[in-house]
C-alpha cells in the first residue's frame, strides 16, 4: 500500500496547532514581581504585583516613533497651503462682514506695531468727513485799524511786459513812442501814481466811516421815536406779543453766568495754624518789648551785609564788618537774582558815606568855591565894581545862612522835644498793654497771680494766649502742661461763682476754652472734672451724716459746675465717666435736701431743669424729678385739714412749711418776673426779700414749665398715665382764682395735655409675633460598619467629593509630568543619534578625501622620482 501523501493545507494546519499548543517563553530578567512583606487577610490583591518593565518600555517606544517622531521631523516642513484669511472658513458671514473685519484686524496690528512711538501724524484730521487740509482758510480777518489795499505791492502787467525782459518784441502806441523818459522815470511815475491811488482809497474809506457814524447816530434817535410810538399804541389798547423765556434759555443763562471755583491753597492742618500763631503772639512781644525800651521802628538797626565779589580771597580784614554777614551778586540768564538784597544794601553804604563823610563835603565845598572865585576873576577881569557887588552879595547870603542856621536849630529842637514826648507815651502805652506770651502757671496761686489785676476781656485774652503759645503740637510736654492748666481754669470756675457778684460773663466766655481743651486732652479733662465732682459729693455726704440723712443744697459754684459738665461732655450716652456720676449725684440731691425755704425751692427748679438738659436727648426716666415738682405743687396746693396727702420725701405732709408757696392773697393782675439765678442760689441770701407771693408766683409758674416738658418727654413711656395721674391731682387742688390769667391759661393748657396723653391707647402684653422657624434638617451621619482598616474619610460628601477629586488631579500631574520628561528623553536620544549620524558621514567622508589625498601624493611623488632618474 502506497504512503499517503499530504497536502499543503495539512501542513499548515499543524504548524499552527503546534504554534497554539508552544507556550510563550518569558525573559525572566525582563519580570519585576513586587513581593509583599506580609499577607493581610480581608485585603484585596494588587494588580500590579508583576509586571514586565522592558515590554512596556519597547511599546512605548514604538508609540512614540509612530506619533512624537513624526511631528518632530516634520515640523519645520510647509508643503500644503493653508487659507488662514478671516472668514474664509465661516459661511455665516458675508463678503462686506469678512472685508470688514479684516480691516479691523489690519488696523489693530499696526496699531499695536506703532502704538509706543504714535505721534498721530499719519492720520488725517476730517470735519464732518472733509479733510480739514483742504478746506479753504481764510485767514485775512478784517481789521479796520490797518490799511486795506487792493494790490500786493508788486508792479502791474503792462509796465512788466513794456519794459522787462521781452518789451522789444511789443510795439508800443504812437504816444508811447514819443515819450523819451527813462526808465527811471518811469518808475517814478508808477510810484506815484499808486500812492495817489491808495490816498484816494484812504480817503473813500474815511468819508464812508463818517457816513456810517452819521447814520448810526440818526438810526438810534429813529429808534427811540418807533419805541415811543409802540409805546403809545401799548396805551391805546393794543397787545403786544412778548417772547416767552424758555427754561432751557433761563437754564442755559445760569450756568453762563454761574460763579466758577477758583484754585485755592490747601487747607492747612491744625499744627500749621498753631504754628502761625505762635509765631504771630512771639512777634508781637517783640514789638511790645520794643516799645517799653522807646525804641521806635526807624531806630531799629537793620542788619546790613557786605557784598563779596566770587573771586575774593578774604584779605580785606577790617574790623568794624568783622561780624557782618556776607553776601554774593548772583546772575542767572543776564538778570541779577539778589536785586532786592543788593538795592538795600546800596542805600545802606549810601547811608554810612552819607555819615562818614560830613568833614569831606566840607572840605569839597571849599575847594569848589575857590575854583569859582578864581574862575569868576579871570572871567570878569579888573572891573572893580562888579567884584564890590560880589562882596555884597556873599556878606547878604552869610545874613541869610545865619537866620536859616537859628530857624533850622528851633526845628531840630522842637523835633526832639515832640520825639521824646511821643516816645513816653509809647512807653506808657506799651507797659499797660497785654504781653503776648505767657507760661503755664505752676499752681492755683499762680494762676491768681496771673489773671487778678485783669478785666473780664484782658483775662479771656490771657487764657487764649496760653494756650496758643503751648499748642500740643508745638513741644513735646506741652500736651502735660495745658492737662494742668484745664485742671487749674475748672477751680477757678467754681471761685468765681463765689464772688460778689458772681462772674457770670467771665464763666460763660471760659466755656470755648475749657471747650477746646477737652478735645485736646479728653482723658485727662474727664478726670480732672471727676475729680472736683467727686470732692463736693464727699462734702455733701459728710453734711448729711451730720443732720440725720437730711442735706442742703450746695452753693452756686457746685450747681454751676454740673452745668459745665453738660457743655463738655455728652450727656446722651448710656454711661459715661463724668456725666453718669454728676446725673447720680443730682438725684441724690433732689432726694435727700429738704426745701425748708426760698432758696431750697429756687436751687431745686435748677438742678431739675440741669437734668432735664442731660436726658433731653436719652429721655431717661429720672422719678426724682417728678416727685420733686410734684411736691412744689403740693406745698402751693390748698390743703384739707382732716386728710393727710400722700407725699413722698424729702417733703413731709405735716410740718410748718407746708404752705411756703401757697398764695397769702390773690393777684389777678400779678406780672410774672424771671428770677436772678445768681441772687437766689448765693449762700448769703436774705429770705426776707424772697419771701413774697411774687416769689411763689414764679417757683409755680417755672414749675408748671418743667411738667410740660418732662410730660412731652416721657409721653411714649407705657406708665405715663401712672407717672402724671398724681400730679393732675395735685394740679386740681391749686388755688387758680389767685392766679393771673397768663398762669390760669397755662395750668389749663398743661392739664389738657397730660389728660390727651393719659387717655391714649396702650398696647396689651402680647407674646412677641414671631414668624415660625422650620426645623434644622441636618444630613444624617453613616458610620460605617469596621471592616479592620483606618477610615481617613472624614467629613461631608461634598468634602470628600473635592478630597478625592484634589487626590486624582494630583495623579494625574504626576502621571502627565512623567511622561513629558519621557518625552523630553525620547526627543533627546533621536538628536544624539542623528548628530551620530552626522558625524559619522563627514568622519567617513573626511578619511575617504584623506585617502584621495594620500594617493595623489604619492603618485606625485613617484613621478617625481622618475624624473630624476
Amino acid at each position: 500500500m502506497a504512503k499517503k501523501r499530504k497536502q499543503l493545507a495539512d501542513k499548515i494546519r499543524v504548524n499552527r496547532n503546534k504554534r497554539k499548543e508552544a507556550p510563550k517563553t518569558v525573559n525572566p530578567f525582563e519580570v519585576k514581581i513586587n513581593h509583599q512583606k506580609h499577607d493581610v487577610l480581608g485585603r484585596k490583591i494588587s494588580k500590579h504585583d508583576k509586571g514586565m518593565p522592558g515590554l512596556s518600555r519597547s511599546k512605548a517606544t514604538k508609540k512614540r516613533k509612530e506619533t512624537l517622531l513624526h511631528d518632530y521631523e516634520n515640523q519645520f516642513k510647509a508643503n500644503k497651503f493653508v487659507d488662514q484669511r478671516f472668514g474664509e472658513t465661516d459661511p455665516s458671514l458675508s463678503l462686506e462682514d469678512k472685508m470688514l473685519k479684516r480691516f479691523a484686524i489690519e488696523r489693530l496690528k499696526m496699531a499695536d506695531k506703532h502704538s509706543k512711538f504714535n505721534l498721530n501724524e499719519d492720520e488725517e484730521l476730517t470735519h464732518y468727513g472733509q479733510s480739514l487740509s483742504q478746506i479753504e482758510k481764510f485767514e485775512d480777518p478784517d481789521d479796520s485799524d490797518e490799511e486795506e489795499d487792493d494790490d500786493d505791492g508788486r508792479i502791474g502787467a503792462k509796465m512788466v511786459s513794456e519794459e522787462h525782459f521781452g518789451g522789444f518784441m511789443t510795439k508800443k502806441e504812437a504816444e508811447d513812442a514819443r515819450d523819451a523818459r527813462s526808465w527811471k522815470e518811469k518808475m517814478e511815475d508808477v510810484i506815484a501814481k499808486s500812492k495817489k491811488e491808495k490816498y484816494d482809497r484812504q480817503v473813500e474809506k474815511e468819508k464812508a466811516k463818517e457816513m456810517t457814524e452819521k447814520l448810526d447816530e440818526e438810526w438810534s434817535s429813529l429808534r427811540m421815536l418807533m419805541s415811543s410810538l409802540s409805546k403809545a399804541k401799548n396805551s391805546k389798547g393794543e397787545e403786544t406779543v412778548q417772547k416767552k423765556v424758555d427754561d432751557y434759555d433761563i437754564a442755559v443763562r445760569e450756568l453762563q453766568f454761574e460763579m466758577k471755583g477758583k484754585a485755592t491753597d490747601r487747607m492747612k492742618t491744625e499744627e500749621e495754624i498753631a504754628k502761625e500763631e505762635k509765631e504771630k503772639l512771639d512777634k508781637l512781644e517783640m514789638d511790645r518789648i520794643r516799645r517799653m525800651k522807646g525804641i521806635t521802628e526807624e531806630e531799629i538797626p537793620s542788619e546790613k551785609r557786605i557784598h563779596f565779589s566770587a573771586d575774593d580771597l578774604d584779605d580785606g580784614f577790617v574790623i568794624d564788618g568783622a561780624d557782618k554777614e556776607k553776601f554774593q551778586v548772583s546772575y542767572k540768564d543776564g538778570k541779577m537774582e539778589n536785586y532786592e538784597d543788593v538795592e538795600a544794601h546800596v542805600s545802606a553804604d549810601d547811608e554810612e558815606g552819607d555819615e562818614k563823610s560830613d568833614s569831606d563835603d566840607d572840605n569839597e565845598d571849599y575847594e569848589k568855591e575857590d575854583v569859582t572865585e578864581e574862575n569868576e576873576e579871570e572871567e570878569s577881569g579888573d572891573d572893580s565894581d562888579n567884584s564890590n557887588d560880589s562882596y555884597e552879595d556873599i556878606a547878604s547870603e552869610d545874613e541869610e545862612a545865619g537866620q536859616s542856621g537859628d530857624e533850622e536849630e528851633d526845628k531840630e529842637i522842637t523835633i526832639s522835644i515832640e520825639k521824646n514826648r511821643k516816645g513816653k507815651a509809647m512807653i506808657e502805652a506799651a507797659t499797660k498793654e497785654i504781653p503776648y506770651t505767657f507760661s503755664v502757671p505752676e499752681n492755683y496761686e499762680a494762676l491768681l497771680d496771673l489773671l487778678q489785676e485783669h478785666s473780664v476781656s484782658d483775662q479771656i485774652t490771657i487764657m487764649r494766649r496760653v494756650c496758643t503759645c503751648h499748642h500740643p503740637s508745638l513741644a513735646e510736654g506741652n500736651k502735660s502742661l495745658l492737662e494742668t492748666f484745664f485742671g487749674l481754669l475748672v477751680q477757678y470756675y467754681g471761685d468765681l461763682a463765689l464772688q460778689k457778684p458772681p462772674q457770670l460773663h467771665l464763666m460763660e466766655q471760659m466755656m470755648s476754652i475749657l471747650y477746646s481743651l477737652t478735645q485736646q486732652s479728653p482723658v485727662a479733662a474727664a478726670q480732672a472734672v471727676v475729680d472736683q465732682i467727686a470732692n463736693m459729693q464727699k462734702e455733701f455726704k459728710q453734711i448729711c451724716d451730720r443732720r440725720a440723712g437730711r442735706g442742703i443744697y450746695p452753693g452756686l459754684d457746685t450747681l454751676l459746675m454740673f452745668k459745665l459738665v453738660s457743655m463738655l461732655f455728652p450727656t446722651s450716652d448710656f454711661y459715661h465717666p463724668v456725666t453718669t456720676p454728676s446725673l447720680l449725684f443730682l438725684c441724690q440731691m433732689l432726694a435727700q435736701c429738704s426745701v425748708s425755704q426760698e432758696r431750697d425751692v429756687a436751687a431745686g427748679l435748677f438742678v431739675c431743669s440741669i437734668c432735664l438738659e442731660y436726658v433731653s436727648l436719652s429721655k431717661r426716666y429720672i422719678p426724682e424729678v417728678v416727685n420733686f415738682l410734684h411736691g412744689l405743687l403740693f406745698l402751693a396746693a390748698e390743703k384739707d385739714s382732716n386728710k393727710i396727702e400722700p407725699v413722698v420725701p424729702p417733703f413731709k405732709p405735716v410740718g410748718k412749711n407746708v404752705n411756703l408757696l401757697l398764695l397769702s392773697k390773690a393777684m389777678p393782675e400779678a406780672e410774672i418776673k424771671k428770677w436772678k439765678m445768681s441772687e437766689l442760689l448765693s449762700t448769703d441770701v436774705e429770705r426776707q426779700a424772697i419771701c413774697n407771693d411774687e416769689f411763689r408766683l414764679s417757683a409755680i409758674h417755672n414749675s408748671l414749665i418743667l411738667i410740660r416738658e418732662f410730660s412731652n418727654l416721657y409721653a411714649e413711656l407705657p406708665s405715663y398715665k401712672e407717672i402724671f395721674t398724681p400730679i393732675t391731682n395735685m394740679c386740681k387742688k391749686l388755688p387758680v382764682q389767685n392766679f393771673p390769667t397768663a398762669l390760669q391759661k397755662s395750668l389749663k393748657n398743661l392739664m389738657e395735655n397730660i389728660c390727651a396723653n393719659c387717655e391714649r391707647k396702650r398696647k396689651f402684653l402680647v407674646i412677641q409675633n414671631k414668624k415660625p422657624q422650620p426645623l434644622k434638617m441636618y444630613e444624617p451621619k453613616v458610620e460605617e460598619v469596621f471592616d479592620g482598616k483606618k477610615n481617613k474619610q472624614k467629613g461631608t460628601k461634598d468634602f470628600t467629593e473635592h478630597q478625592r477629586l484634589v487626590h486624582k488631579h494630583k495623579r494625574e500631574l504626576k502621571g502627565a509630568i512623567r511622561e513629558i520628561k519621557k518625552d523630553n528623553q525620547f526627543l533627546a536620544r533621536q538628536k544624539l543619534q542623528k548628530q551620530l549620524l552626522l558625524d559619522a558621514e563627514r568622519k567617513r567622508k573626511v578619511k575617504q578625501i584623506y585617502a584621495m589625498l594620500s594617493t595623489q601624493e604619492g603618485d606625485y611623488q613617484a613621478m617625481k622620482r622618475k624624473k630624476v632618474e
